[in-house]
Parts: structure tokens; C-alpha cells; sequence
């Protein structure tokens, strides 16, 4: 199983960190601000069965300027275990950061995305129209991207699968009143659907309230599975396969 987008810097405990890495395929952990993106690239060298993607959260874009991108581009040229760009984006949930910034700022690492040739995760909370407006004016997207722990709308799902997107649930789509995101996940099609953890937040339900950590990926897994009337062991192996496209992850994980 590939947890698509983590954090493993945040687990609450080495423990957590090492039974994750030993139980899952592959894991992508993230770095969304300076210090989280040294921290995810060193746990990617550390472990043959992590990747880092790396970039700016749009809560963390009021500390950088133009110079922390071009050391984010040298950053994602150098390390060869860094597979994609992000999660940047939009965030209009809390006013941390003036849109302005957030918009500037997800642009330029669209662009460096593009000219790196790899894949962009972005980042959408409250703010579909203004995340598709920037998508669209980007489009295509050669080396895809991912709709992180999707919290959208049908619009933009469908508008971000039809720009080549995939579209990545977390343990949030377990909730009793996440209905509309239910009914959103069985509109995706199946090979442009990605599971997470987004770990350690949003554990799934039947560890709700406890810190989350990627192994708990199984629970949502099975509940995804019930939801689309398809095995466990089927839909594993279509995400996975998936995540392994976007991604470029080898086929079958090394030996360690």
C-alpha cells in the first residue's frame, strides 16, 4: 500500500515512523515550509521506500520571498528521491496569509513544477473558483498533479480530472457528515483516484481522535473499498498503481 501524502516529520513517535515505513510499499512525505523541507528530503534519503515532494503551504508563504523558490528549484534538482512539487495552493479557510500572496506564490511553484518536469500537489480549501482559475491558466499539466485530501466541490473535481489531475482522499471521507465528499469520491474515476493520510491530522473514524499516522491508510481503504462495492485487495491495487504513475515510483519496492 502507498500512503500518497504525509507528513512522517510530524508522527508524534519514532515507533510511529518506523512501523509506517516498515508496513507500507512507499510512502510521500511532505515539506511545506523551510524546516519541513529539509526534514522531508533527509527521511527520503533515510528510507529506500520514501519520496519527498516539496514546497510552500499557503499558510507559510507570508516568511519566503523569490530566493527561497529558486533554493526550492535547486532543492528538487539535486535530490533525486524529491517527486514532486507542493502541496501549495490556496487556503481561504483561516486568514493566515492575504490571497494575493497565496495566488503569487502558488503560480511561481506551478512554474517550477512545469520547468522541472514533475508533478504539482496542490493544496484547496475554500477556494474552488479561484484554485481552478490558476489550474486552468497553467494547463495541460505534462507530469500531472494531485488534488490533495480533497475537500471540494464535483466542479472541480471534475474540472481538475479533465486538466489530467488526480484526486487524493484522506481519512476525512470516513465522517459521519462528510456525505457531500462521499458522493464527490464516487464520481472519480478510478484511474484518476489516489488514498492518504495527510498524517498526523484527519485520522480516519475508527481511530478518530487519536494522532494519525500512515498505517491507519488500511481503515480508509476498506471504507473506500465498501463505498465503491469493490475489494479491498482490487481497489489497493488500482490506487496504488496510480500512485506509482504519478509519481514515477519503481514497480516493485527494493529490498531495504
Amino acid at each position: 500500500m502507498i500512503d500518497a501524502h504525509c507528513h512522517l516529520d510530524m508522527l508524534k513517535s519514532e515507533e510511529d515512523l518506523l512501523e509506517s515505513v516498515k508496513n507500507l510499499d512507499f510512502l510521500i512525505t511532505i515539506g511545506c515550509d523551510k524546516e519541513e523541507i529539509k526534514k522531508a528530503v533527509e527521511l527520503a534519503n533515510r528510507y529506500e521506500n520514501v519520496y519527498a515532494s516539496v514546497g510552500y503551504h499557503p499558510y507559510d508563504v507570508n516568511d519566503i520571498d523569490d530566493k527561497d523558490l529558486e533554493n526550492l528549484k535547486e532543492i528538487a534538482v539535486k535530490n533525486s528521491k524529491v517527486v514532486a512539487i507542493g502541496e501549495t495552493g490556496l487556503d481561504y479557510y483561516r486568514d493566515i496569509t492575504p490571497t494575493d500572496r497565496q495566488k503569487y506564490f502558488f503560480e511561481r511553484q506551478i512554474e517550477i513544477a512545469k520547468e522541472l518536469g514533475l508533478p504539482v500537489v496542490v493544496h484547496s480549501r475554500n477556494a474552488e473558483r479561484d484554485t481552478e482559475s490558476i489550474l486552468e491558466k497553467y494547463a495541460p499539466y505534462e507530469n500531472s498533479g494531485v488534488l490533495h485530501c480533497f475537500g471540494g466541490d464535483m466542479q472541480l473535481m471534475e474540472r481538475c480530472v479533465d486538466m489530467g489531475f488526480y484526486i487524493s482522499f484522506a481519512g476525512n471521507v470516513t465522517y459521519p457528515k462528510a456525505d457531500n465528499l462521499r458522493e464527490v469520491l464516487k464520481n472519480v474515476p478510478l484511474d484518476r483516484l489516489l488514498l492518504e493520510t495527510d498524517s498526523p491530522f484527519l485520522s480516519p473514524q475508527k481511530v478518530r481522535g487519536k494522532p494519525n499516522k500512515p498505517s491507519n491508510i488500511f481503515y480508509t481503504l476498506e471504507f473506500v473499498a465498501g463505498l465503491l462495492g469493490i475489494s479491498p485487495e482490487e481497489l489497493e491495487k488500482i490506487v496504488d498503481n496510480n500512485a506509482r504513475k504519478l509519481f514515477k515510483l519503481p514497480q516493485v519496492q527494493k529490498v531495504q
